[in-house]
């Protein structure tokens, strides 16, 4: 327990720190570009090809890809039907923020600190996470709003994808698994210090990222996306957890999924729908401190 609560306090002060050095103009949020390119292209790629070598394949992987596929879908509607009275911008930040899972920069971080082993699972749900919040959740966004940006085209979010450096890492360690390959440990070796500055640089980039701005009369709708959001996530941890016959292990990742923070991609693309970017900025940035204390409080528990 005591492991759990310095893991979580040592992310909550690099959390605190980015925002200091950003309150005395240090750093600027601007500066978070360059630290998030530093994680996307090689501290995050270099933790899952570490963290997913010698996984062996089993149906349970698969099931995981399908479930991060499924679920988002089905919060994405869930998000129109619970917004369909809201503006179109309005329903559009509902579809963005109860879908979506913040897995790459805050789920493997958070869980690699202390439990390793379980980044095979976290990387499998990813893939169907992934899927969904690098375009088609906002090609779904799009179309029911009636503005098509860009539509569901297939190849685009694929074009997305592969351009995507962890996804890319995904695909090629799952094939690997398929045919029963893996590296040397040896060959990570000099890899191990990009992995070992993921949560450090994940973590500092969400920090330089936050926003705690709010445009005037927007509390009462950031409050309602929060519990839907936490509560939609109640009901799935509720489901998993008593209901599917999971080992141990996978309920709790699962678990810790659900209640993980809302995806930075769905704030930008909310932005591109026409919401403020502060509105987008703060929901996210309070998703990031109540799963925080949340995730602590599920490890802890279990």
């Amino acid at each position: 327990m005591t492991t759990i609560l310095l893991n979580a306090l040592s992310i909550m002060l690099v959390l605190f720190l980015a925002l200091l050095l950003k309150k005395i103009r240090i750093l600027h949020q601007k500066d978070g570009a360059l630290t998030s390119k530093m994680v996307v292209y090689l501290t995050l790629p270099a933790t899952i090809l570490i963290g997913v070598n010698h996984t062996k394949l089993s149906n349970i992987f698969f099931i995981l890809m399908f479930m991060g596929l499924f679920s988002n879908l089905l919060l994405v509607f869930l998000g129109k039907f619970i917004g369909r009275k809201a503006t179109v911008e309005e329903r559009g930040l509902y579809m963005f923020d109860l879908s979506g899972y913040n897995i790459g920069n805050f789920s493997i971080p958070f869980v690699s600190s202390f439990f390793p082993a379980a980044i095979p699972f976290l990387a499998m749900f990813d893939m169907g996470n992934s899927l969904m919040v690098t375009g088609t959740t906002q090609a779904i966004v799009e179309l029911s709003s009636g503005r098509k940006k860009h539509g569901f085209i297939l190849q685009e979010i694929f074009s997305v994808l592969f351009r995507n450096p962890p996804f890319v890492v995904y695909i090629f360690m799952f094939i690997l698994a398929i045919f029963g390959l893996s590296f040397p440990d040896e060959w990570l070796i000099p890899i191990r210090p990009l992995a070992n500055a993921n949560t450090l640089l994940s973590i500092f980039t969400i920090g330089l990222f936050m926003e705690f701005r709010l445009p005037k009369g927007k509390l009462k709708l950031v409050l309602k996306i929060l519990t839907w959001r936490y509560l939609l996530a109640f009901i799935l941890a509720s489901l998993v957890y008593f209901f599917l016959p999971f080992p141990a292990i996978i309920k709790e990742i699962l678990l810790l999924i659900f209640f993980c923070p809302m995806s930075f991609l769905h704030m930008i693309q909310a932005i591109e729908l026409g919401n403020d970017k502060a509105l987008a900025g703060l929901t996210i940035s309070l998703s990031m401190f109540i799963s925080l204390i949340l995730m602590s409080i599920i490890v802890i528990i279990l």
